[in-house]
């Protein structure tokens, strides 16, 4: 019982060393370089993301946009009218999924675009402490193709919300999990 005990409390403790280095890496995080890439990819769900993917469109930073994890009740001139994205450059260079509904369908549905594309390379757009994950997810299902991290976002040590990095750090380990198993 005792080496139960001792082996639970070191458990406990790691995972929260873990934690502890996740949030100063996520501290550490610098601007992406202004590198274009062949396209870039912005999942849906958090604040400002789909305006800074449009943004970098906009700017030159990549000639296609994917959006991923659009709600399938959205229509393309509701998204086209939320973001301000004007007609000509939706109709040639935005396109959006609906099949996502986590991150891993989030990967999923951006490595089949992406080789639908003949890309090989993209700029990921998401959250400053949701792109670890992503990252590790998109690299087990696209492991040759040059990805450029560009989180949304600033780390501001005010702003650290315990919980929800807790959550997302526990997620980050079993993608982590996931992608060393299915190198196996």
């Amino acid at each position: 019982m005792k080496y139960l005990l001792y082996l639970l409390l070191a458990l406990i403790l790691t995972w929260v060393g873990g934690l502890a280095y996740f949030i100063y890496d996520l501290s550490q995080v610098e601007m992406p370089p202004h590198d274009k890439t062949d396209g870039i990819v912005v999942l849906t769900g958090g604040k400002n993301r789909l305006q800074e993917a449009v943004s970098l469109l906009e700017k030159g930073m990549a000639n296609k946009l994917f959006i991923s994890g659009v709600n399938a009740k959205v229509t393309e001139q509701e998204l086209q009218a939320v973001l301000g994205i004007p007609k000509e450059l939706s109709d040639c260079c935005i396109e959006s999924g609906t099949m996502a509904k986590d991150t891993v369908g989030n990967a999923q549905e951006i490595s089949l675009w992406v080789a639908r594309s003949h890309m090989s390379s993209i700029r990921v757009v998401t959250s400053l402490e949701h792109m670890p994950r992503v990252m590790v997810e998109m690299r087990r299902l696209m492991p040759n193709i040059v990805m450029i991290a560009h989180p949304v976002g600033q780390w501001r040590p005010e702003n650290i919300r315990f919980l929800s990095l807790a959550r997302e750090y526990s997620k980050y380990l079993i993608s982590v999990m996931r992608a060393r198993i299915s190198k196996v």
